[in-house]
């Protein structure tokens, strides 16, 4: 069913596919996936008309519709994917949060990764906070470095209604990690939250033992402010 739902946009995807962009796609993307080479705002229009016409692929279809989206080589597919399952997060059941863990870690890398943290696994952990805690432990035990990446990235559209303790928490944890993935999404995650607390955010970092980039990140946007 789900090939066959989605035959028109791959047919659209096919129509508009650019060799040069994609290679360029492939070569920045360190040769992780196959691409279309179509730019972000053509292929998010396609999408966009394709499901005027036809609609969202019903909840029960949800996961296989992931894994078609995953099994493609074409890394477009997987975008595809995660916008709509992104869609579907405000009538899900907490189910949904298992299939967030397994586009985290499947095809794993940073585009996917941090599409996901926030706009499906951190939206469904604010709509079921009872179980937050058991898949942030579990991910943070689980030594994935994408789902670690996943616990330090969930709380970025928050804002003010970021859980600092939890924040601070994991990046304590998290501080000594030797990847670049996790040393950047430390800082990324201080920095979103220093946008509103930037006293806090000085404090942490003055007070924990945190790597030069996370250090750096952390403090970039406060930086800015300082030298205007």
């Amino acid at each position: 069913m789900i090939e066959q739902y989605f035959s028109e946009l791959k047919s659209a995807f096919e129509k508009h596919a650019d060799p040069v962009n994609a290679a360029g796609a492939k070569a920045y993307m360190r040769n992780k996936s196959e691409f279309y080479g179509l730019p972000s705002p053509l292929r998010k229009q396609l999408t966009k008309d394709f499901i005027v016409k036809s609609g969202y692929p019903p909840s029960e279809k949800l996961e296989e519709m992931v894994h078609y989206a995953w099994d493609q080589p074409q890394r477009e597919w997987q975008y595809v994917a995660m916008e709509i399952v992104e869609k579907s997060v405000k009538k899900a059941d907490q189910s949904l949060l298992d299939l967030a863990e397994w586009m985290i870690i499947n095809k794993s890398w940073w585009d996917t990764v941090d599409f996901v943290a926030p706009n499906i696994a951190g939206a469904l952990f604010k709509k079921y906070p009872e179980i937050k805690m058991q898949y942030i432990e579990k991910w943070m035990q689980s030594e994935n470095l994408w789902l670690q990446r996943s616990c330090l990235l969930h709380q970025l559209r928050d804002n003010k209604s970021t859980d600092n303790a939890l924040l601070f928490n994991l990046c304590e944890r998290l501080a000594g990690h030797p990847d670049f993935f996790i040393r950047k999404a430390i800082g990324w995650s201080l920095r979103q939250y220093s946008k509103a607390f930037p006293a806090e955010v000085i404090d942490f970092v003055n007070t924990h033992q945190l790597s030069n980039l996370s250090r750096k990140e952390a403090l970039k946007v406060i930086q800015r402010k300082e030298s205007k």
